[in-house]
């Protein structure tokens, strides 16, 4: 049985601490949040399973590895005793009269960067036929219907209860850099042995890793949680906006998330009121029964994003760093992961136990 060290336990920290253990190895996680997870932008996201209308706004290789992830998702999922909400209902891309210009050319660069398959273009009946509520308000559609969504909280709760039942984690204080000397030291403190006990070290702090990763920034997201007990959407939508493209993701209990597009910033501050009368106005103009929903939750996160914004796994003297998820962590996180696995098994079985 190898032993691995996790630092960190945001969604990347409880993916590959999650995917060890199944895998049979034995873990060890070391964070500065708590078990629920509550400090992690992954606590907050929107947690959308979007290959396909997420590679309309970047490229091609985030609808290639957002497939291979979903089938991931899929499989990975079934694992849990409890059924964590995951609804397969796609994603409406949608736009009032005065923005169809945005619509339209979301629809060209689709075109350029999707397969034929990927979306269909419909009209207000077929949209009808399947949102009928947000039929009112918009009069066709691009539909991507083989994206999905996760509820993140209750993903969080299960991993997060599988993980303290069947791995050591300690909650320690924030590491401001990794190199062999502070996890030797690390180790002799808070666990008592050295660090060859380990077969390798996964970093998976997030914008924690900033000291260690040069060009890593955060970008900033903000995200609302309503209960709406007189909407009844199923379908993830997109809202094209110039100003504020909105995306709404259902939850159970006719909860949703709202959020907007991302803000160069790594400002963690509460959501401001312009931000808030925005999304919230953009909401109401989604579905009118959004006027008597409860604003459940307004949060704001940073996400950990690299300048080509694709997420990557850097192999250091002490074992791997996997960072710079930015807003794809759902989408990207179990590719990611499994990819880091199999690194590790190369690399371990290869009998070498740090990189040199």
């Amino acid at each position: 049985m190898k032993h691995y060290l996790i630092i960190g336990s945001g969604l990347i920290g409880r993916l590959t601490g999650w995917r060890l253990i199944q895998a049979g190895h034995a873990v060890t996680i070391l964070s500065s949040d708590d078990k629920a997870g509550t400090d992690s932008a992954g606590f907050i996201a929107a947690s959308m399973i979007a290959p396909f209308t997420e590679a309309v706004t970047a490229d091609r290789s985030i609808r290639d590895l957002g497939i291979q992830s979903q089938a991931l998702w899929d499989k990975w999922l079934a694992d849990f005793d409890k059924p964590v909400f995951y609804p397969k209902t796609g994603t409406l891309v949608v736009a009032h009269e005065g923005d169809k210009a945005e619509l339209e050319r979301y629809q060209r660069r689709a075109a350029h960067i999707l397969d034929m398959t990927d979306y269909q273009q419909i009209d207000g009946q077929q949209l009808q036929n399947l949102s009928a509520e947000l039929a009112e308000n918009f009069q066709s559609a691009l539909y991507f219907p083989e994206e999905s969504c996760l509820d993140n909280r209750q993903f969080y709760q299960q991993v997060g209860e599988f993980l303290t039942k069947n791995a050591n984690w300690q909650t320690i204080e924030p590491i401001e850099t990794l190199t062999n000397a502070t996890l030797e030291q690390l180790c002799q403190q808070t666990l008592g042995h050295l660090l060859d006990k380990f077969t390798s070290v996964i970093d998976c702090r997030g914008n924690g890793s900033k000291s260690d990763i040069s060009d890593l920034r955060g970008v900033r997201g903000e995200v609302l949680r309503v209960y709406a007990p007189e909407v009844n959407l199923q379908q993830c939508v997109r809202l094209m906006h110039p100003r504020y493209p909105l995306y709404l993701a259902p939850r159970p209990d006719q909860q949703y998330v709202i959020g907007a597009t991302v803000i160069e910033s790594e400002d963690r501050s509460p959501v401001s009121v312009r931000s808030a009368m925005e999304l919230l106005s953009a909401l109401y103009s989604i579905h009118k029964g959004f006027a008597e929903a409860r604003v459940l939750e307004m949060r704001a996160h940073c996400r950990p994003a690299l300048p080509d914004h694709l997420p990557t796994i850097r192999q250091q003297e002490w074992g791997y760093q996997i960072n710079g998820l930015y807003r794809h962590g759902y989408l990207l996180g179990p590719v990611m992961v499994d990819q880091l696995l199999t690194k590790l098994s190369e690399y371990t079985d290869s009998g070498v136990r740090y990189a040199s």
